[in-house]
């Protein structure tokens, strides 16, 4: 059974042959290490001690102890609520960073699997087909952002925040924007300022909350307020990009053939990047409650970590394809259960992959890379 979010409660059948699923996941709650400089300078408060390694590269940012609890628990619930089926189940995993692995086995270790090998494909993660420039990166960002509606009032939320935060030695933030006080970008398009540090507290309130690991003094509903905020960041970073786009098409590609021919149920630990671009690519909406404010109109799509794309083929009855948005409402109850709320629905898988050509055209460069994605090099 599962309960999809904002819709009605559905009992759903538990995976046959003929229905083919693949699970797309964000990685587990992490430490939020390596991003200190964001929030130290801004706050009279003591950071978190995430208990977790501070290196640089792909030692960078483990996953909480909570965090891989998470994950377990969260393979565990694939399988009783969204019937993914542990006999055929093969995963793969972005070898760039260890928190994706160690989200990979977490989820394995739930889904009661004794052992299983983790593919690693760097190329499947980031084809070298991508060639586009920075000239193109900053005009979509610039884009993006233009247009993604914002999660709340900036300067009532910026105070607010700097109540809960206090003042540290950077000074007010309100000073970080300048004589106008409104949000500023850096030359990469992105948010700076204020809004940038914002963000990122939105960040490590949550990660911090989610991994049991006491950080401020601060409601649930302040959490999600400014968590939101950072859920704007990242999808003005990754959704409507074309060099995020690209970087996605092998794994577009491999998911379309999985979800054609295969019998596996395949299972991918990525980033938050790769959701956002599938979202752009396939027209997909989610609300996640309570990661965005209503009045947003599932524009922003926060992928909270954890959060993960279902798809679905059953090819012996609608014939229909369906993306589910999985994630995880952090709550602290006993009961662990993840939430679920329909992202898309085609047809056909003839409407799907028309879906995907339609997508793949409106960024240079992603269809050629889809395209070599059926016949890569091998070197």
């Amino acid at each position: 059974m599962r309960t999809l979010v904002g819709l009605i409660t559905l009992s759903w059948p538990d995976a046959t042959v003929a229905k083919r699923q693949t699970y797309v996941t964000r990685h587990c709650v992490r430490a939020s290490e390596g991003d200190e400089a964001d929030v130290a300078p801004y706050t009279s408060h003591s950071l978190p001690d995430w208990g977790t390694s501070g290196q640089n590269g792909p030692f960078h940012a483990w996953c909480t102890s909570s965090g891989l609890d998470m994950m377990r628990k969260t393979g565990k619930d694939l399988v009783d609520s969204f019937g993914l089926d542990p006999k055929s189940a093969r995963f793969f995993s972005d070898p760039t960073w260890i928190r994706d692995t160690d989200t990979a086995f977490a989820i394995m270790k739930g889904m009661d699997i004794q052992h299983v090998a983790i593919d690693f494909d760097k190329q499947l993660f980031h084809p070298t087909c991508n060639k586009v420039g920075p000239e193109q990166r900053l005009a979509d960002t610039r884009a993006r952002f233009a247009v993604a509606p914002l999660p709340g009032d900036y300067k009532t939320d910026l105070r607010e925040l700097q109540e809960i935060i206090g003042v540290g030695p950077a000074g007010r933030l309100e000073d970080l924007d300048g004589p106008d006080g409104g949000i500023i970008y850096d030359d990469k398009g992105l948010p700076a300022g204020g809004a940038k540090v914002m963000g990122a507290f939105g960040q490590d309130m949550l990660y911090s909350y989610a991994s049991n690991i006491t950080f401020l003094d601060v409601t649930v509903e302040q959490i999600n307020k400014f968590y939101a905020w950072h859920a704007w960041v990242q999808n003005g970073k990754h959704e409507g990009n074309t060099w995020n786009v690209n970087e996605q098409t092998w794994l577009l590609h491999r998911i379309l053939d999985g979800l054609k021919t295969e019998s596996a149920t395949n299972i991918f630990a990525v980033h938050d990047g790769n959701v956002g671009a599938f979202a752009s690519l396939l027209g997909l909406k989610w609300n996640g409650f309570p990661y965005q404010p209503a009045e947003t109109n599932g524009e922003l799509r926060p992928t909270p970590p954890g959060a993960g794309l279902l798809f679905e083929y059953d090819d012996e009855n609608d014939g229909a394809v369906t993306v589910t948005f999985v994630y995880r409402v952090f709550d602290h109850s006993d009961e662990f259960r993840l939430s679920a709320e329909q992202a898309a629905r085609f047809g056909s898988m003839s409407e799907f992959e028309q879906t995907i050509a339609n997508g793949l055209e409106k960024f240079t460069g992603a269809k050629e890379c889809f395209d070599e994605a059926a016949a890569p090099v091998l070197v």
